[in-house]
């Protein structure tokens, strides 16, 4: 069976732009100008849940956040991720399923939509596909040009309306993203998505990403030691080796030591919250957890339970083994590797 370099399209996604910071960056850089410039500078809100059918769910992917405009209006972004590898024609009719469903589930759980005039008014939703296939996109970005209609007189009186694109195929490399942490996963996702040779695809991945910048290419090695996959920290050593000769062992230490600093964080402003250095511990505590699961996918709650009962001398230990780990004995210092 090939490698993968990322184990689950779908959780990878919502994973990058479940960050306020990346979600925002991917609505100002990849909605149309007209409609980027009419919301308001707050940061986006996820609204949790997905409004794509069961058996989809393997080629799309959606998150859908709330925003207001200038004017204080409700509005939604409704951004979609196409992971198949050539675009799908059907893909209006899609887009107009989903956006339904978030009008009814805005009626439902929202409200009734503002009154003017006697009229009930529903937000406006913006649909944005994110895509990431080898096939140029080549599909009309318009509703009504997928409907069967040879009159061009009728067209006004058709169902319409216009999504955005981001083919990310079709982007070049430095332009992904302004913001890093989008750019690299948009990186992953246009490079290292698909099958193929593990160690190949993480050289071509770590090329791109110095050829951004070296930050880039830390930012690509945090990603890549977090995510639940195939990738053991041996094999990501000898490839950085091959890209930065004799400077792998720096990016190995920065990338580890850029998440005891988010745990830290998280930790001091749990810790000022309760005004308490348990605070501190516990936020340390669910760091780990965070990037276990993340490494490793679901946990048992021995190992959860485990972790929370830690001295922060267990924690920074356990926290330095998941580097080279293969497993979570061996992160735990039960299982030492061949």
């Amino acid at each position: 069976m090939p490698s993968r370099l990322i184990k689950r399209h779908d959780q990878f996604f919502k994973r990058l732009l479940d960050h306020a910071g990346t979600a925002g960056a991917l609505i100002r850089e990849r909605l149309p100008w007209e409609v980027a410039e009419r919301l308001a500078p707050d940061a986006p809100e996820l609204v949790s849940g997905s409004f794509v059918d069961n058996e989809l769910r393997e080629y799309h992917t959606d998150r859908l956040y709330r925003v207001r405009t200038v004017d204080g209006e409700a509005a939604f972004i409704y951004a979609l991720v196409e992971h198949k590898s050539s675009p799908d024609p059907g893909i209006g009719l899609q887009l107009l399923i989903y956006q339904t469903r978030v009008w009814q589930w805005w009626v439902e759980h929202q409200g009734q939509g503002r009154e003017e005039g006697g009229r009930r008014r529903l937000p406006a939703i913006f649909p944005l596909v994110i895509y990431h296939g080898e096939a140029a996109w080549r599909i009309p970005l318009d509703f009504a040009s997928g409907v069967d209609h040879a009159d061009d007189a009728l067209r006004p009186y058709l169902l319409d309306f216009r999504y955005s694109l981001a083919d990310l195929g079709r982007i070049d490399d430095a332009r992904l993203s302004r913001e890093k942490r989008l750019r690299i996963g948009l990186l992953i996702l246009k490079r290292g998505s698909g099958d193929g040779d593990l160690r190949e695809t993480l050289l071509e991945l770590g090329r791109a990403a110095l050829s951004l910048g070296f930050d880039d290419l830390v930012a690509l090695v945090h990603y890549i030691l977090l995510e639940s996959n195939e990738v053991e920290a041996a094999m990501l050593r000898d490839v950085l080796k091959e890209i930065v000769p004799d400077q792998e062992a720096r990016i190995m230490s920065i990338a580890a030591e850029e998440w005891k600093a988010e745990g830290i964080q998280i930790g001091q402003a749990m810790g000022k919250a309760e005004g308490k250095a348990e605070g501190r511990a516990e936020g340390k505590a669910e760091m780990l957890l965070r990037l276990l699961r993340r490494r490793f996918d679901s946990l048992p709650e021995t190992v959860m339970r485990k972790v929370r009962d830690a001295s922060d001398d267990e924690l920074n230990e356990w926290a330095d083994n998941i580097l080279d780990a293969r497993s979570l004995d061996m992160v735990f210092g039960q299982a030492k590797p061949n």
